[in-house]
């Protein structure tokens, strides 16, 4: 998210799993998922193996996977499509194919990377038409036939929805957000949801951020406006690393729009989670609850015209 974020085709070394992942797959630049000292090793010397994603042949795909024709999506398809091809991948590199005409936007592939990468260990993927060395699926592969091909479905998908959302109760005690970090558009999204509303007195929204980012959403005036509705900010850490009292001692459940946390939380800090939309967030903190529905886009028994 910074101005100093590393181009297409630059050698790097970096250890944090979503990071290396948005890295190679959508930066561009070329990295594997470096262990706690080797990379302070490489650091040192400069040298880093010559394996993996730095090298041309060993970033091309080794797995099809085909999505079903979908409706109009909401941001909450991406996490949750990255957690689901997280499983099917395993430690292979996927290309993805379905999305040509959607536009993902950098948010929406950042989503989808962190929960890519908290169900795979593969350390990046490919979507065609939209990442850059995804031109086409044979680009993708490197001009080789896809040694398997996957297809996913509409009821693959809820299981995956189902596996987020592991809370019953429809209270909701904290929305938790900023799992990757949020990036400026994100709060200036944010800011616009949260507009003319007001954040239920008995739950906390609380969003984690870098400081360069809360700086410019400062000066653009997205956190003057999200603190009037009741939201914090948290800066230069992340949830994962959070516990109490940022989520509220007496919180029993949360709510987020993180595949990634969504599926460490219950773990992490023994809540239970409901996961959804920024806008379900958004409606969940005016509320205080969810209603807990499955989005149009997901539920097959609403009939919805499909993009070809």
């Amino acid at each position: 998210l910074l101005d100093s974020a590393p181009k297409a085709g630059e050698q790097i070394v970096w250890a944090e799993s979503n990071a290396v992942v948005y890295a190679n797959s959508v930066l561009g630049a070329r990295t594997l998922k470096y262990p706690d000292y080797l990379d302070i090793c490489i650091a040192l010397t400069g040298r880093a193996p010559l394996t993996g994603c730095h090298v041309d042949q060993q970033r091309h795909a080794t797995l099809r996977i085909e999505l079903p024709p979908l409706a109009e999506l909401d941001d909450a398809f991406y996490p949750l499509l990255g957690y689901h091809v997280g499983l099917l991948a395993g430690s292979e590199i996927p290309v993805i194919c379905g999305l040509e005409t959607r536009q993902p936007t950098l948010d929406d592939l950042k989503a989808f990377g962190a929960a890519f990468a908290t169900t795979s260990g593969a350390p990046m993927f490919h979507i065609v038409g939209v990442t850059p060395e995804a031109a086409t699926v044979e680009h993708a592969l490197g001009n080789q036939p896809a040694p398997r091909t996957l297809h996913i479905t509409l009821e693959d998908l809820q299981g995956s929805w189902k596996e987020l959302n592991s809370a019953e109760e429809a209270k909701v005690d904290l929305v938790s957000l900023g799992n990757p970090h949020f990036s400026l558009s994100e709060c200036a999204t944010l800011a616009a949801l949260c507009h003319g509303h007001t954040k239920h007195p008995d739950l906390a929204m609380v969003i984690t951020c870098g400081r360069a980012i809360h700086a410019q959403a400062i000066k653009a005036g997205y956190v003057t406006a999200l603190e009037s509705f009741g939201a914090q900010f948290v800066t230069d850490t992340c949830w994962c690393m959070l516990g109490e009292p940022v989520v509220p001692v007496q919180a029993r459940t949360l709510m987020t729009n993180s595949g990634k946390y969504a599926h460490y939380a219950p773990g992490l800090v023994g809540r239970l989670v409901h996961f959804g939309s920024l806008a379900a967030c958004v409606d969940a903190a005016c509320a205080g609850e969810t209603k807990g529905r499955l989005p149009r886009w997901l539920d097959d028994t609403v009939e919805v015209p499909a993009h070809v």
